[in-house]
């Protein structure tokens, strides 16, 4: 069975985040990682208090990258 799309509909994903939304994302998902290896599972950072004791780090860490 063969779906019909519309003409002239674009229906590919598009991430509306960003440049540094998607940085911050992957820090904090390595963030997590690393808590994660380590057994650290008590102590961690919800994703807003992560951002505002890295702010700082995480700009400039952003534009070394960039």
């Amino acid at each position: 069975m063969t779906i019909k799309h519309p003409e002239g509909m674009d229906f590919s994903y598009k991430d509306n985040r960003t440049e540094y939304e998607i940085f911050f994302d992957l820090m904090y998902a390595n963030y997590l990682q690393e808590k994660h290896d380590n057994n650290e599972s008590k102590d961690i950072l919800s994703k807003t208090d992560y951002f505002e004791n890295n702010q700082r780090f995480l700009l400039t860490k952003f534009k070394e990258e960039a």
